[in-house]
This record gives structure tokens, sequence and C-alpha cells, in this order.
């Protein structure tokens, strides 16, 4: 997509200034960048967001988590420290700023005058987003987090993992990314309430509200009678078959919830002894003899891997998948459809997309992610009319 057709794109014509560093802020930049906003990305002089120097790859002359998170916007170095600096942001806020987040470390911003209140005050209509680790209340407020500690936290590290062994981080940052939509959810609530009233909105988000709210429905079991969250592996509750299955080649997972597609399963596996069997023709039965019935339904699977079994039970409407690499997901035809893997622009390496579409088109890959800086003096040369 050209930097034309940004001009089509849902947020086109909204600038959006973002004090973020590491994946939580940056991510939420992005999704605002690859909606069409105009995205100015603060970075101290000479080290800017950290995330360009993580490890040891690059993508684009960039470290690849900062050229995963910062596509599609443009980098403005400012030292806070300094009075003339700082001045100069915050008229640059004032004057054409509609909307501003930072999950910078707590007491940062109000230590220099870039708070929601200080800001808002002279800008009445602008939107501010706090993208905190613990919340603006409470005794943690002022502690900083990152993505595995509120795992941590939070509950969901210790609701993670096999049965039998210990907690597990999830292996996706979970909250940082999940905490940047969050950010973009809040921030276009309070643009749409703006269209109505004239008058901007002070938006919070925090680390851990994202890990709590991704753990309504295991809060609503323990509210209804039930325990608190126990590691279970591939395992699911409530149905059996509903767990991963061992194939020639791997492990298939198999989620059956009915007596239709138990049915049709014992019929592609060749194995009509099982639903004419008194303890596994039934969820109730196989239930409670889940660890026989495993054993053997892994007998008969491990006859072939997992992508015949596949196969044969996608065609027969029983729902499967088999337990894959990430290497092994994106290199299937269903992932070349969906656009998800694209081009830079220079054609030198893929990014994946964001999970959406407008008009049935995609939100394109239009810049890559920008030096330290580079946009400093273009940004702020209105200042010299």
């Amino acid at each position: 997509m050209s930097d034309n057709a940004a001009t089509n794109l849902p947020l086109a014509g909204l600038t959006v200034l973002e004090m973020g560093s590491s994946v939580a802020g940056p991510f939420a930049g992005r999704i605002f960048g690859d909606f069409g906003a105009d995205v100015w990305k603060v970075e101290p002089p000479g080290v800017g967001d950290a995330a360009r120097g993580w490890g040891t790859d690059r993508l684009g002359g960039e470290g690849v988590a900062f050229q995963a998170f910062n596509r599609d916007k443009r980098s403005i170095a400012v030292d806070f420290t300094d009075a003339a600096e700082l001045a100069r942001l915050r008229r640059l806020i004032t004057e054409k700023v509609d909307i501003v987040f930072q999950n910078l470390r707590p007491g940062v911003v109000a230590k220099f005058g870039l708070d929601g209140p200080t800001l808002m005050a002279d800008n009445p209509r602008l939107i501010y987003c706090n993208m905190g680790a613990y919340g603006p209340n409470g005794p943690l407020k002022e502690a900083p987090g990152y993505d595995p500690l509120i795992q941590a936290f939070s509950g969901i590290a210790d609701a993670t993992g096999e049965a039998a062994g210990d907690a597990v981080r999830v292996g996706v940052p979970l909250i940082d990314m999940g905490t940047g939509m969050w950010t973009v959810i809040g921030i276009l609530s309070a643009l749409h309430r703006r269209q109505a009233t004239g008058q901007g909105c002070l938006v919070d988000a925090a680390m851990l509200e994202t890990a709590l709210a991704w753990q309504s429905l295991a809060f609503a079991v323990h509210e209804g009678g039930g325990g608190w969250p126990q590691r279970s592996g591939l395992q699911g509750p409530m149905v059996v078959p509903n767990a991963g299955y061992e194939a020639a080649d791997g492990k298939l997972l198999l989620t059956i919830g009915t007596t239709g597609q138990f049915k049709r399963f014992c019929q592609v596996i060749d194995r009509m002894d099982l639903l004419e069997h008194p303890d596994y023709s039934h969820n109730e039965g196989r239930v409670a003899h889940q660890a026989a019935f495993d054993a053997t339904v892994n007998e008969t699977l491990r006859g072939r891997g997992r992508a015949e079994w596949y196969a044969l039970l996608t065609a027969a409407d029983v729902p499967n998948a088999p337990i894959q690499t990430l290497g092994e997901a994106v290199a299937h035809p269903q992932i070349a459809a969906s656009g998800m893997l694209q081009d830079s622009p220079d054609g030198k390496f893929q990014m994946m997309a964001l999970p959406l579409r407008f008009d049935g088109q995609r939100p394109g890959f239009r810049n890559t992610a920008p030096g330290l800086g580079e946009a400093t003096q273009e940004v702020f040369a209105f200042m010299n009319d």
C-alpha cells in the first residue's frame, strides 16, 4: 500500500504522539499507524527506545523487536531535561496533536509536565492515555512492570503448563500486546465521545487489569462454585476427547463436543468399537475413564501422521488441529491466503499484519520502523513559520 493509500485508511487525518517504549506502548502506536494516523514517536536523543538494541538479530537495520512494533511511525528526538526542547514538545502537543499516550516509568511524565491534566489544560480536546503496570490506584500504583512479571503476579503463569509441572509463562507477550489493544479501544471510544462533546478525555489502561480481564471466565467459574484455575497442559475441560493426542509425527489436538462429532471421529479412525463400548459411548463415561480411553486412541492415531489425520478428520467435520511450530504454521497455504504475511516496502523481509480488514482490504506495510530522530526537524518545522 502506498503512502497515498493511507488517506483511505480509517484514522487518516489524526495525529498521535507516542511516548512509549518496549512493547505495550509501541504496539498501540503501531495499530494507530497501520490504521492511517500520523504517529510521532518521542525518543530520548542518542539512545532511543531500549527495544532498538534488544538481541542481536536485525531487520531493516533495527532490532527485530523494534521493527515489529514501530513500523509506520516517525521518530522525533526530545531531551526532556532540556527546557527549550521540552517547551517545544509541549507546544507541539497543544497545537498539532489529537492523541497522546505513554507507558514511561511511573512519575516521569508528571516530573516534566507531560502528564494528562497538565497537557489537557492547554489543549482541552486532547485525548491522553496512561498505560501503567498496576493501574492509577492502590499500593502498587508507582511500581513498574513487565509482561512476564504481570503474568506471574496475576495468576496466569500459575495456571499455565502441564498438570504435574511448574508454572509457565505464556510464549507470547499477551499482556503487553493486550494492553496496547485496550489502549487503542479506550482512545477510540474517547475520540467518539469527543466528536459529540468537543472535549478530550483522560484514559487509563493497565497491564494488571488486562491480565485480570483475560481471566474473566476463570474467575466466573470460581464465583459459580468451582475452584481456582489449575494447570492442565493441552487438556481442556468437561468433554473427552479434548486434548492433545499422539500421531506418528507429533500431536493432534482434538476437541469433540457432540455425539455426532464423536460418531464421525470413530468412523474416520476405524474404531467403531469405541462407539459401542459401554465406558466410551457417552461423554460422561469417557470423562470417567479418560486415561484408558486416551491410551487406546493414541495407539490408533500413531498409525498416521498429523497432516493425514487432519485432512481426514476435517473432511468429516471433526474438530481437530495439528500442534505445529510457528514455522509450520506460516508455511501453510491458509496463512499465505490470509495476507497476514506482508512484504516490507523494499521487499527484503516480511512482517505480520494486523488481523483486520476494512472493506475487504488489509492495511498495508507502508514504512519500516524509523531511524532515531529522523523526523525531528520536519515535525517541529511549523515553529519556524
